[in-house]
C-alpha cells in the first residue's frame, strides 16, 4: 500500500512540473567523449569497440559485424546529464534467414536484460548497447563509425523550438491513464485486465514515440513525451504496477486456501450422496 501512495504522490507531482530544460541545444559536442567536433577520443573509441565485440562475440552467432556506430545526444548538440552512449551493432538480418524476426526479438530481448546486468560507464554516461539491422531506419542526425573512426551523420546545430504545451498536454493525459491503472490496482482486483491496460499503454507509447521519430525527429512532441517518460522513470513504473498485478493475481492467502478447502470438502461429500437419498 505505501509503495503505490508514493507513486500517486510521485505521479500528481508531475502532472504539475516537467523539466524541459536538459532538451536545451548546446554550443558544441561534450568535451568529455570527444577531442574536437569532428573526432571521438581515442581511448574511449577502443574501448567502445572491445565492449560491442565482447557482447557479439558472447551471442556466438557467426555473423559479422558491418560497422559499430554510436549515436543518439552524446553524438549531437543536444547531450545533457541524462544522455546515454547509444553503441549500435550494425549487421546484415538476412544472414538469421526466415526466421530473422523473430531471431531479433529474441536478441533484443537478450540485450535489454545484458543492459540491466551491466553498469557501464564513460566518463559518468551509461553504456547502452542496440542491434540495429543494416537496412533498419534510423532517425539520429548524428552518427559516428567506431570501426572506421568518422561520422557517417555529421550533426547540425539547430534552433529548437519546443512546443511545450502540446507536450504537457500528451503527457499529462498518459501519466492520468496511469494514475488511473494504480487506484484500480488497490481498489478492482481485476488483475488481468490491470496487466492487459499495462501493455496497451506501452504500446501506444512505442509507436507513438516511432511516429513522432519518422514524422518529426528527435525534437518532436511524441519523442520528448517518451523522454521525459523515461527520465521521470514513468516506464519502470508501468513494468512494477504489471509486475504487482500478475503477483496479487497468481498470490494466494490463508483465507482464501480455507474458503477454497471447505468447498472442496463439501463438493467431494455431495458427490458421495445418494440422489435416492434425497428423495
Amino acid at each position: 500500500m505505501e509503495s503505490n501512495i508514493q507513486l500517486e504522490q510521485l505521479l500528481s507531482e508531475i502532472k504539475d512540473k516537467l523539466d524541459f530544460s536538459s532538451f536545451s541545444v548546446k554550443d558544441s559536442l561534450n568535451s568529455d567523449i570527444w577531442d574536437s567536433d569532428d573526432k571521438i577520443n581515442g581511448y574511449i573509441m577502443d574501448t567502445l569497440v572491445s565492449i560491442a565485440e565482447y557482447y557479439w562475440e558472447s551471442l556466438d552467432l557467426d555473423i559479422p559485424i558491418i560497422d559499430i556506430t554510436m549515436t543518439g545526444s552524446l553524438a549531437n548538440y543536444n547531450w545533457s546529464k541524462f544522455s546515454d552512449v547509444d553503441l549500435h551493432i550494425i549487421f546484415n538480418l538476412d544472414n538469421f534467414g526466415e526466421h530473422k524476426d523473430l531471431i531479433k526479438e529474441l536478441l533484443d530481448n537478450k540485450t535489454r536484460t545484458w543492459n540491466v546486468q551491466h553498469d557501464i560507464t564513460i566518463n559518468d554516461f551509461d553504456v547502452e548497447i542496440y542491434l540495429q539491422p543494416e537496412d533498419q531506419p534510423h532517425h539520429s542526425t548524428g552518427v559516428y563509425s567506431l570501426l572506421n573512426n568518422e561520422w557517417i551523420k555529421k550533426p547540425e546545430k539547430m534552433v529548437v523550438n519546443i512546443d511545450k504545451a502540446n507536450v504537457r498536454k500528451k503527457y499529462n493525459k498518459l501519466i492520468s491513464h496511469i494514475d488511473d491503472i494504480e487506484k484500480d490496482l488497490d481498489t478492482k482486483k481485476d488483475y488481468e485486465d490491470i496487466i492487459n491496460r499495462v501493455e496497451s499503454i506501452k504500446e501506444k507509447i512505442k509507436n507513438m514515440r516511432k511516429s513522432g521519430l519518422e514524422n518529426g525527429g528527435q525534437f518532436s512532441i511524441e519523442n520528448i513525451v517518451f523522454k521525459l517518460l523515461r527520465r521521470n522513470e514513468i516506464m519502470s513504473k508501468l513494468n512494477d504496477l504489471a509486475v504487482n498485478a500478475y503477483d496479487d493475481m497468481m498470490t494466494i492467502d490463508e483465507g482464501e486456501l480455507t474458503e477454497n478447502y471447505i468447498r472442496g470438502s463439501l463438493r467431494e461429500s455431495l458427490n458421495k450422496v445418494d440422489v435416492e437419498d434425497l428423495l
